[in-house]
C-alpha cells in the first residue's frame, strides 16, 4: 500500500453514499489506483453519529463498513497531533467569525495538514475561507 493521497471530509463520504452532487467525482478518485484516500477516525465518528441520527442505527452501521471497505482510516491521537487539530480549531473559527467551527473540521484539517495532502470535501462554508486563505489545499466536489 502506498501513502495516502487525499483526506475525506465527511461532506464528501455523505454524498459518495447517498449519490448527491458531486459523487461522481469521489468515484473518479476512488477508481484512480494512484489515489489513496484516508479519513480521521473523528471524521469516520462523525459520519456514524450523522447516519445513526437521521437514518438510524442500521445505516449508521451500514455507513461505517462501506467507508471502510473504501478509504483508509488515520488514528493520530498523539499530544503533538491534538495540539496541531486545537491550532486548527482556532484557525478555523478565526475565519468565521460568525460562528464556532467544529472539532471534526479541526481533525480534518490537521490530518490534512499533518499528510501534507489536499482534502476532499463538498463544504464551501466552512472549507472556501481556508483555501483562499493558502492554508490548505482543497480538492472540492462540487
Amino acid at each position: 500500500m502506498g501513502e495516502i493521497t487525499h483526506l475525506v471530509d465527511t461532506s464528501a463520504m455523505i454524498a459518495y453514499f447517498k449519490e448527491e452532487s458531486g459523487h461522481n467525482k469521489f468515484v473518479e478518485l476512488l477508481a484512480d489506483s494512484e489515489t489513496i484516500l484516508a479519513m480521521h477516525l473523528m471524521n469516520l465518528g462523525e459520519l456514524y453519529h450523522i447516519y445513526n441520527r437521521v437514518d438510524g442505527a442500521a445505516e449508521a452501521e451500514r455507513a461505517w463498513a462501506k467507508a471502510m471497505a473504501c478509504i483508509r482510516v488515520v488514528d493520530i491521537f498523539d499530544e503533538s497531533f491534538i495540539k496541531r487539530v486545537s491550532r486548527w480549531k482556532a484557525t478555523l473559527s478565526d475565519h468565521h467569525p460568525r460562528k464556532e467551527s467544529s472539532w471534526c473540521d479541526a481533525f480534518l484539517a490537521a490530518a490534512a495538514e499533518h499528510y501534507a495532502v489536499p482534502l476532499v470535501t463538498t463544504d464551501h462554508g466552512d472549507f472556501d475561507p481556508i483555501e483562499k486563505a493558502g492554508l490548505l489545499q482543497i480538492e472540492w466536489l462540487i
